[in-house]
């Protein structure tokens, strides 16, 4: 192929040198041709002379006559020349797969190529168009909306929830509509505070995580009983992937003389449709130990301590059994199976032993709870069964329970 350019090259030079007058480059002399004729070699000077004497009138120039009559590379004569993306001759064609510019016959090049595309407007092609950027025919049922004449097309089209109807020209019952689709949705109001985007009520942080990824840890407002009764939080939208909830209530107020035990901490939790916080993980109680810590939103049941570890004194985690404990284990449900989460899921406290004489299992009762000290770095320092009730504390954490690592 190489080859056959330079021949076409060549001959198209020669072409052009024959009409402007300049050498013929077939007959051009070579540096050693030159050399030898200035050296006025006597063999040299005879070849310049004719029979009679008189000088010849070939000096170094071919007496070929100029070709003439050659056909300059073009589109349509079957070879593949440079800038050419195809080259099939006469089956070059506007619906043929090489065209009649010899391109290649592409989606978006104006021509419809026979057999494969079904239109091709070229820069009109668009999903919104009658003929998509696929360069298929705009149909009803294809997942493109039609401008102007299409409502709805998400290539389902049975009329179900979030659908749209089979003719494409209205949207089926979906979220936003400002009807209320029982079992399907728990709200369907802009207007309602409680109503989230995904038409969820904001039961919880873990409810708010799920229907916006790109909300920040920090107060919110959620509804865990009913939409008539808001609850100021926080939410911990990092740990574990987000969604954790976290309330503190602080009941050291005149009304009450003594601390509340866990059971009883978990009454006052329910009372917000919580329960007793459960750290889950490692990383969610060192979230919760830092949240503790800290002041951030005012606590509730009448107490105003804002910060304080004392907020982990009792957690929602309970013996199993009566009697029966994991003396000198790490408390952490592979190695404290005796003891569990309030719902039975996923626990952490410690995956190391903390004090070799507990859990105590003569001091483990029936929803009874331990009481719990804790390190500056949210490592818990000491733990210990307290007979009777259990340990208690004037102040703890309130969670939803919903979310999990």
């Amino acid at each position: 192929m190489t080859m056959f350019y330079r021949v076409k090259s060549l001959l198209l030079l020669t072409t052009m040198c024959g009409l402007s007058g300049c050498l013929d480059p077939m007959s051009m002399s070579t540096d050693d041709t030159a050399a030898s004729s200035s050296s006025g070699d006597a063999s040299t000077s005879s070849s310049t002379s004719s029979s009679t004497g008189e000088p010849s009138t070939t000096t170094g120039e071919s007496t070929d006559s100029p070709t003439t009559g050659l056909v300059l590379p073009v589109c349509g004569d079957g070879v593949l020349d440079l800038g050419e993306g195809c080259d099939n001759g006469e089956a070059n064609a506007a619906d043929a797969a090489c065209t009649p510019e010899c391109e290649l016959n592409v989606c978006g090049d104006g021509h419809v190529l026979a057999g494969q595309e079904a239109c091709d407007d070229g820069p009109n092609n668009a999903d919104d168009a009658a003929c998509t950027s696929s360069c298929n025919a705009a149909t009803c049922g294809d997942g493109y909306v039609l401008a102007n004449v299409e409502v709805c097309d998400d290539a389902k089209n049975d009329g179900s929830y979030g659908s749209c109807s089979a003719d494409c020209m209205a949207r089926a019952p979906h979220c936003g509509d400002s009807v209320l689709e029982q079992g399907v949705e728990e709200c369907d109001s802009a207007e309602d505070p409680a109503c989230l985007s995904s038409c969820m009520l904001a039961r919880s942080c873990l409810v708010i995580h799920e229907s916006d990824e790109a909300l920040q840890s920090g107060p919110r407002t959620i509804y865990p009983l009913d939409p008539m009764t808001p609850v100021e939080v926080v939410c911990d939208m990092e740990t574990d992937g987000g969604g954790y909830t976290l309330l503190k209530v602080d009941v050291d107020s005149p009304s009450n003389d003594l601390p509340y035990p866990a059971g009883k901490a978990e009454m006052i939790c329910a009372e917000y449709g919580m329960k007793l916080f459960v750290p889950r993980s490692p990383a969610h109680l060192a979230s919760a130990h830092g949240f503790a810590t800290v002041d951030n939103i005012p606590p509730v049941g009448g107490g105003l301590k804002g910060s304080s570890a004392d907020y982990l004194q009792i957690l929602g985690v309970y013996p199993v059994n009566v009697g029966k404990s994991c003396l000198a284990d790490p408390l952490n449900p592979i190695d404290c199976p005796q003891w569990a989460a309030s719902d039975g899921e996923a626990w952490f406290i410690s995956d190391v032993v903390k004090n070799v004489s507990e859990p105590d299992p003569e001091s483990t009762c029936k929803g009874c709870s331990m009481i719990y000290t804790w390190n500056p770095d949210g490592t818990v320092k000491n733990y210990k069964t307290v007979p009777g009730s259990g340990g208690s504390s004037l102040r703890f954490l309130c969670d939803v329970g919903d979310k999990l690592p």
